[in-house]
């Protein structure tokens, strides 16, 4: 199962579909009551409908959006300068996610953010990660990338170097958990099509897996 969607309430479509285009989502379908976004990165959409009556502010769901590293500093500062207002300046979580807040033209709440390998996989997760701290992610000059388990630690990517003639740099070691953050963070496509794969591989027998 995975989640697909998130609706928000608007008033004024054309309104909140600028805010949101302004976001950086890209509009994909849109009527007369409804609107729907493809966000930058992953598979998930957005979308927005139109209500009538109040949209409540207070105790109504929150929206997250992620962004990229520094970015989000960036990013608040471009909303800025194109006259969005915010309710709070990004600042740095004991949660350790780095945080900015702000309403869309309907008065939902959105937080911009940015959370790293902290998002899904913080210290106090609770599920320990199967397997070892044994993977490295090799990636190869055309592109592809392996998944290899070698308890070598930081040096394995000298047996990498020998074993394949297209390695380009590995990454790692890494548990499973660390393995995942550090792809999400810059290879989520290829975590949301392989996820089932990769952890299946990490409790198998086997010694590598190609993407």
């Amino acid at each position: 199962m995975r989640l697909n969607q998130v609706t928000a309430p608007a008033k004024d479509l054309a309104a909140s579909i600028a805010f949101y285009e302004l976001l950086g989502l890209r509009l994909i379908v849109k009527s007369p009551h409804y609107a729907r976004f493809e966000l930058p990165k992953g598979e998930a959409t957005f979308s927005l409908h139109v209500v009538e009556g109040s949209i409540p502010q207070a105790n109504a769901p929150h929206l997250y959006f992620e962004v990229s590293g520094v970015g989000l500093d960036a990013q608040v500062e471009r909303l800025k300068a194109s006259g969005v207002a915010f309710e709070r300046e990004p600042v740095m979580q004991s949660w350790l996610w780095r945080e900015a807040w702000l309403r869309d033209p309907a008065g939902n709440a959105i937080c911009l953010y940015h959370a790293g390998e902290n998002r899904r996989f913080p210290p106090w997760r609770i599920d320990t990660p199967p397997g070892e701290s044994n993977l490295h992610l090799i990636i190869r000059a055309s592109g592809h990338f392996i998944i290899a388990k070698n308890g070598g630690g930081a040096d394995a990517w000298r047996d990498f170097q020998e074993a394949y003639a297209d390695f380009t740099t590995s990454l790692g070691p890494y548990d499973l958990h660390g393995l995942l953050s550090i792809m999400e963070i810059e290879w989520p496509e290829i975590v949301g099509a392989h996820h089932d794969r990769i952890r299946a591989f990490v409790t198998s027998e086997e010694t590598a897996l190609e993407l």
